[in-house]
């Protein structure tokens, strides 16, 4: 406890020794605590008191007015003459140590200011960053590093902020001490390293950034005690290892041998097309099975091929890079699709073309014109700069921005990323799996892994239409080739009618290959419509998410989830599809989740995105009553389908060419999203800052509950 706990007002000796109250006006602490800076004017005024007034524990007024978020007062109690480092109190403790408790970053940076001692400590020996450390404010942390605090600095144990933060499993701020050089060798006075500490807490993200950053596998405490004696003790043997392999090393920690390494020079380089390829031969394998055994054995014998040489690629990845140790992590799911494209154009152009050239001449060149725009804009949408928003070039410059922000009292999660330490725009979203602010972000899509966002949205619709347009005229073609060439001179079929059978064998590949391109019209069609109902309304895919789940529909708060939109079937897969390992280290969450079971059915629309479609493309109960003019004015950024959609398709930048990066139109208005931090002050918008309780701003980080 900081400091000694409010009295309503102070005490003086009466008559007869008896104890009386000081009225209100006369208690300088009581008027502290309130705020009162005319009532402590008058009070300086008549000399009683002066702002170096100190209480029998030594607490000065400034000490309750900075823990109480008394910003005016603090300031005019520092130009009084106020001792800044004054300590009192229980904690022996200085004011910014007293507002750092209660998380008031403004009164902080006023305090530090104007001389605030930050490497003062209380009576337990915690400094500043100490104390920000222990209660896990990530957001104060950086604002005392930038205020060039040493970030090694030791408490009286010599415990670091590095060693509170691994033993409190806080993952938000060891991400953030390990990026800004804290030392994982250091060691306390009981010889424990941060790794120690992390496994002591058993969290899982400490344990593996500690490792990942380098930290001494073996290094002995003052009892002899190594990291891996200590995950036995504790309890964290499997949090240990898994750590240990997700960054290269074996069980005993031992660095893994990759079998490769002598001709593969970049092994990042080599995991990401090796996966993105990997699927061309599997998808080969799986059709020609399909094709060329009875369907009693085709069908089990191609799934457990294919199951079998998943296992098989997902063992290679213990020697992949850090960040690429799971499927979702690399571009496997892009590569189905690539693979599908690559082998529909081969079939066509060795089989289906030379039979329906003459016959089907316009249908082939239809056919055509859609595949390569298909082909082109998903290729487009994967290799394109989604919006990444601009990096700080240096610290200073981190420092500038975290500054600006603090004056105009925008510094916290909705206008600062701490990951990339930048000033969030409008609409911008960090995405953990590319690990950068991306402006105007939809979603990320792991079928042309990559964000979609302002750069490449049009690109990523264009390749989705031309892929259902694709699909459609394939499928005439294919019938008008199956008409055209000769039937097998015998069939022997158990199941097919001597009709279907005939058919079938006169081309098992092409058929297989048709049925499974002809499938993905669900999911495509599903995407394709929320899509474009969400361009008509002038939201992402992320926005609808949290406009859903502000409106009570605990479905819809997983819409990105679904299959359609992340390519996983649970909520868990797609989070880590989002980039991370898991839940996001950034939200500590004490509280738990209560899970519901999910029938069969519910999972079946999870997989195809039918509750993705539905959930965006329909209101239930009273959302459905809502007028179009209710919703304009719930989203901002929306003038009316009419006018929503025109900005989408005629921004002015080029479709097969490179566009300006973020720049785009809003209501007719150019604007750059990567950059664009308010609201564009044109008259035609009627933009509103807050309607029915919601607060349009940055959308923040994955999912967790910012309002849009």
């Amino acid at each position: 406890m900081i400091g000694t706990a409010p009295k309503k007002s102070r005490e003086v000796e009466g008559e007869g020794g008896k104890k009386e109250a000081l009225p209100i006006e006369q208690d300088i602490m009581q008027l502290a605590r309130l705020g009162e800076i005319g009532g402590i004017q008058k009070l300086f005024d008549t000399g009683e008191y002066d702002a170096t007034y100190r209480d029998e524990q030594g607490i000065t007024p400034l000490h309750w007015a900075a823990i109480n978020n008394h910003y005016a007062l603090c300031h005019f109690l520092i130009s009084s003459g106020a001792p800044i480092n004054a300590k009192g109190g229980d904690a022996i403790a200085t004011p910014i140590l007293w507002a750092a408790k209660k998380c008031h970053y403004y009164i902080v940076n006023l305090l530090l200011s104007h001389g605030a001692d930050p490497l003062l400590t209380d009576d337990q020996g915690f400094n500043l960053l100490h104390s920000a450390t222990l209660d896990g404010n990530v957001f104060q942390i950086a604002l005392l590093l930038h205020q060039d605090i040493p970030v090694d600095v030791q408490d009286a144990q010599g415990h670091t902020s590095l060693m509170w933060a691994a033993y409190k499993g806080y993952g938000a701020v060891i991400d953030l001490l390990l990026r800004w050089g804290a030392n994982v060798y250091a060691r306390d006075d009981m010889g424990f390293t941060a790794l120690h500490w992390a496994l002591v807490k058993g969290a899982q993200h400490p344990i593996f950034k500690l490792v990942e950053y380098g930290s001494d596998r073996f290094a002995e405490n003052n009892e002899g005690k190594t990291p891996g004696v200590v995950a036995t003790e504790m309890n964290s043997a499997r949090q240990w290892k898994l750590a240990l392999w997700e960054c290269g090393y074996n069980p005993d920690g031992s660095p893994l041998n990759f079998p490769l390494s002598s001709i593969v020079k970049d092994r990042r380089t080599f995991y990401h097309r090796a996966f993105f390829l990997w699927p061309f031969l599997v998808g080969l394998v799986f059709l020609w099975i399909l094709s060329h055994f009875a369907i009693y054995i085709g069908v089990p014998l191609a799934f457990l091929t294919v199951y079998g040489l998943q296992n098989a690629a997902q063992w290679t990845l213990r020697w992949a890079p850090t960040d690429m140790k799971t499927m979702h992590k690399v571009p496997f799911l892009a590569g189905i699709f690539a693979g599908t494209l690559f082998w529909l154009g081969f079939r066509w152009v060795t089989k289906i073309l030379p039979w329906t050239f003459s016959n089907h001449f316009f249908l082939n060149i239809l056919f055509f014109a859609a595949y390569s725009l298909c082909a082109y804009f998903y290729f487009r949408s994967m290799t394109a700069d989604p919006g990444f928003v601009p990096k700080a070039g240096s610290r200073n410059q981190q420092k500038a921005i975290i500054d600006e922000l603090l004056e105009m009292r925008k510094f916290d999660e909705t206008n600062f990323c701490v990951t990339c330490m930048v000033r969030r725009p409008l609409r911008s979203k960090h995405c953990r799996k590319c690990g950068r602010c991306v402006g105007k972000q939809d979603h990320h899509c792991p079928w042309v892994d990559n964000c979609v966002a302002i750069n490449n949205h049009r690109h990523f619709l264009l390749y989705i239409i031309s892929m259902e347009l694709g699909v459609f005229i394939w499928a005439w073609l294919f019938l008008g080739y199956l008409e055209t060439i000769p039937s097998p001179p015998s069939t022997d079929c158990t199941f097919l009618s001597p009709a279907l059978c005939s058919t079938y064998n006169s081309d098992p590949f092409s058929i297989v290959l048709t049925l499974w391109s002809t499938c993905q019209l669900i999911w495509v069609t599903m995407l394709l419509a929320v899509q474009l109902l969400q361009i008509t309304r002038g939201l992402t895919t992320y926005e609808s998410m949290q406009h859903h789940k502000h409106d009570g529909h605990s479905h819809a708060s997983e819409a990105l989830s679904t299959f359609v939109t992340t390519g996983a079937t649970s909520l868990v897969e797609a989070q880590l599809t989002s980039g991370g390992r898991g839940p996001d280290p950034v939200v500590q969450d004490p509280k738990p989740h209560n899970h519901r079971k999910v029938g069969y059915w519910a999972q079946f629309q999870t997989m195809l995105g039918i509750d993705t479609f539905f959930a965006t493309a329909f209101r239930s109960g009273s959302a459905a009553d809502r007028s179009a003019a209710n919703q304009k004015a719930k989203n901002p950024f929306s003038r009316g389908w009419i006018q929503n959609i025109k900005d989408f398709w005629c921004d002015g930048q080029p479709v097969f060419r490179e566009r300006s990066s973020g720049e785009t139109v809003l209501g007719g208005e150019r604007v750059d999203y990567t950059k664009m931090y308010d609201l564009p002050l044109n008259a035609g918008l009627g933009m509103r800052r807050r309607v029915g309780g919601m607060e349009y701003a940055a959308v923040g980080g994955d999912g967790d509950g910012e309002e849009v």
